[in-house]
């Protein structure tokens, strides 16, 4: 009985695989689509000279795999540089990287990377680029996945006693890195684009950080690890976002205050002797609560849901171009 009841678990699950992949397939045959698209495993080199390390980001480190990372779009084209499915994935559905789960060798910091170049037809705006790389992915790897929700220890921001203490702001458009950027290391995670740069004075180096939610961030390091984040019109969703891509911990930071709406703020806060604490997560989590709370923030300990795609079919390398 056992037995059969569990060949009829499993054939129900390849069942729930296969209807998956087909959906997939035919929501994605309704995708924009690029133009013109090569893809091409990327050739090892070393990073430009001048140029800053992209920030981690789960799964999609920037410059692994022997090559620097790159991002560009405009109005007529997309280049990407030194790629891993990981990353590839989560900008095209829109996710963190580090919220893709998927084979072995496709997780690790060794996987397979690529290059893509491919032009946007005239007729669909370059804000799609993420829809048509659902479609090369695809076309060119057989991608088949499917969407996940999992309740998950988080750090939740909430408003605090006493209430609000932010300013409201305008919206704000997002933009891309500007394509003629200082030199640096533009990462992608997700939707979100990060480009950085070393500061003029030679110390230090800022980072700009883009996606619909946070408008566009400007993150400075500072001495004796001081973060200094001026947002001026994020909402409290970006603001999430952009802690749980800050703060050095595994655990994931989701908005639960409620409130709609953008704001300016900026925040600072330091990590310094932060390895010398006895309790790292506890003194991690007041730190950044000494920044928020000016705000009338602050992060507590909660449940929540947290979206994940989970990848059920992908080939190592793509078909001829």
């Amino acid at each position: 009985m056992f037995r059969r009841v569990r060949q009829t678990n499993v054939a129900i699950s390849v069942l729930r695989s296969a209807s998956l992949a087909l959906l997939l397939s035919t929501a994605l045959r309704a995708q924009p689509t690029f133009e013109v698209a090569s893809v091409r495993p990327s050739v090892p080199k070393p990073p430009a000279a001048g140029g800053a390390g992209a920030r981690s980001g789960g799964g999609g480190g920037g410059g692994g795999g022997g090559c620097p990372q790159r991002l560009r779009i405009d109005r007529s084209q997309v280049e990407i540089e030194c790629a891993n499915l990981v990353m590839l994935i989560g900008y095209a559905f829109r996710v963190a990287p580090d919220r893709v789960t998927g084979p072995d060798w496709m997780m690790g910091p060794g996987s397979p990377r690529f290059d893509i170049a491919a032009t946007i037809p005239q007729s669909t705006s370059e804000n799609q680029a993420p829809e048509m790389l659902q479609s090369l992915l695809a076309d060119r790897f057989k991608l088949a996945l499917h969407h996940g929700i999992t309740s998950q220890p988080v750090y939740a921001l909430v408003v605090a006693r006493g209430g609000l203490k932010v300013k409201a702001a305008a919206a704000a458009p997002t933009a891309a890195a500007e394509p003629d950027a200082p030199p640096g290391v533009t990462a992608f995670f997700g939707e979100t684009l990060e480009h950085t740069a070393p500061n003029a004075s030679g110390a230090g180096e800022t980072t700009t950080i883009s996606n619909p939610r946070m408008g566009t961030v400007r993150e400075t390091d500072g001495p004796n690890m001081f973060q200094r984040m001026e947002a001026p019109a994020i909402t409290f969703e970006g603001l999430a976002e952009l802690l749980d891509r800050m703060m050095p911990s595994s655990t994931s930071v989701i908005d639960m205050t409620g409130l709609k709406g953008r704001y300016q703020l900026v925040l600072e806060v330091s990590l310094n002797d932060l390895q010398a604490e006895m309790d790292r997560e506890q003194a991690l989590l007041q730190r950044f609560n000494d920044g928020l709370r000016k705000f009338g923030l602050e992060l507590v300990r909660r449940k929540g849901p947290i979206e994940t795609v989970v990848v059920d079919h992908v080939e190592k390398m793509p078909t001829e171009n």
